[in-house]
């Protein structure tokens, strides 16, 4: 059901909390080998669904209101949540904060979820794999030899494997896209601003952003609309929308199976939308200026543990940390700089278009421990290949989704990190993710856009590709 049925089939007495409290266990436990949670208290679960079951009981009219009532969300473990630890998927000390739960989880209560558990994720959020060394690599569940994505990984499994109807994740520079598109779920990222950041630990206030992980756009917008205080009905679809597709900078970046599939689904969505060539000059400047600023920001949220000698932090993210405590104020200021100008160049290239269309990921889904990958012209960093698609949009603070839009079948694969093969692999279907890039400020219209984007996959025949 949709976050909405659900709301209403509680307050009607049609959903019992203690029986579904009962199947998330056993969920869990079945699925734990992912490691899609960092923390989960059942006997705490319990006791806040008898107390929302007491309070539908007596405020019947104040249940009314409650979008959310009776969700079973998670959070990533970067947001507060009173009562639970915080570990951000890191050994090291991290800054103090208010133990006072996020302005992101209260705003969920406020709306009538339960927020059950906390979910894992790449250690500070730096990262697009979900692989980390203290908390165990968060496994893709259509083939645990493959990344879940980052830096949100825990939120992307727990959505896809039914852990909860939804999951709130952050998103620097792909993080809630990414693990959408990997895991088969929906996954929006706002327009920067738009949701508060407080209570939430911080990668790059630059860059950072919150946003929802769910099973449908509806319910996607449902939770933005809690999220951001913001009404959403003015959101409107054209007649016949108008699609920018960035073709020139695709070109040289998309492995074969991504572009076979990309240029069917094209083809699908010609029939219904005018497509034209649309993008910035340059498409790779945000690849060029991001880490930097990244980079630095973060550096300065963990000062304290660097100044420490930065133990608890694994090499891989260590190292780039000290890299941003190194790096000049005069090269961060440029940075910004060049932030500004691309702002600026996309906000026309957008006004042009009602959103931009554009794979989630320029190959597929990558193993563990994959360091590059072939292309249609060559061969690519991983890290570029799968964060260059998405980082683009959290470079410039415009809101962006991921779709589920099909799936490319490939050999099960076998992570160079989990030693020799055993057995035989066989063919496995892995979710495509097709991201669409709204205007700054156009949430509403986006995730219109995107519902009506879903509604046609839906009506159209199953989008396949073998590899």
């Amino acid at each position: 059901m949709s976050l909405r049925r659900q709301a209403d089939a509680l307050r009607a007495g049609k959903r019992s909390l203690t029986d579904e409290l009962a199947l998330l266990k056993a969920r869990a436990a079945e699925t734990a080998a992912l490691r899609p949670l960092a923390w989960v208290d059942w006997e705490r679960a319990a006791r806040e669904a008898q107390v929302l079951t007491d309070q539908i009981g007596r405020e019947p009219d104040r249940a009314a209101q409650r979008l959310l009532l009776g969700a079973w969300i998670s959070v990533k473990d970067l947001f507060q949540l009173e009562g639970a630890p915080m570990k951000a998927g890191t050994e090291a000390t991290l800054p103090p904060m208010s133990a006072a739960s996020s302005a992101v989880v209260q705003r969920l209560q406020a709306a009538g979820a339960l927020v059950f558990a906390k979910t894992n994720m790449h250690e500070i959020a730096l990262g697009a794999t979900g692989e980390n060394p203290w908390t165990g690599d968060v496994c893709n569940p259509h083939d645990p030899a493959r990344q879940s994505g980052g830096s949100s990984s825990g939120s992307g499994v727990a959505v896809a494997v039914g852990l909860g109807s939804a999951s709130i994740g952050s998103d620097t520079g792909g993080s809630i896209r990414i693990p959408s598109a990997f895991c088969g779920v929906v996954g929006f990222k706002p327009t920067v601003g738009s949701v508060s950041l407080a209570g939430a630990l911080p990668l790059s206030w630059t860059c950072d952003h919150a946003g929802p992980l769910a099973r449908s756009v509806q319910d996607a917008a449902l939770l933005h609309q809690v999220l951001s205080g913001r009404s959403l009905a003015h959101g409107r679809v054209a007649r016949r929308p108008r699609l920018g597709v960035p073709r020139r900078w695709l070109e040289a970046r998309l492995d074969a199976g991504t572009h076979a599939h990309f240029e069917a689904l094209l083809a699908l969505l010609a029939t219904q939308a005018d497509l034209v060539d649309a993008e910035p000059h340059d498409m790779d400047l945000p690849w060029r200026h991001y880490t930097p600023i990244v980079r630095a920001e973060a550096a300065r949220v963990h000062h304290a543990a660097l100044a420490e000698g930065g133990q608890g932090f694994s090499a891989g993210v260590l190292t780039p940390l000290q890299a941003g405590a190194a790096l000049s104020a005069q090269d961060y200021i440029a940075a910004l700089q060049a932030r500004s100008a691309y702002m600026a160049e996309l906000d026309a290239v957008l006004a042009g278009v009602d959103a931009l269309v554009l794979p989630t990921s320029a190959i597929v889904t990558p193993l563990r421990g994959q360091d590059d990958a072939p292309t249609r012209h060559g061969r690519l960093m991983v890290r570029e290949a799968v964060l260059g698609q998405t980082l683009p949009f959290s470079f410039a603070g415009v809101p962006a989704i991921s779709l589920p839009a099909g799936h490319i079948w490939l050999e099960k694969g076998h992570s160079p990190k989990d030693g020799p093969a055993q057995g035989q692999g066989g063919p496995v279907a892995m979710p495509f993710g097709l991201q669409l890039v709204g205007g700054r400020g156009a949430d509403a219209s986006l995730l219109a856009l995107a519902a009506w984007v879903e509604a046609q996959l839906a009506q159209a025949p199953t989008v396949e590709t073998r590899r």
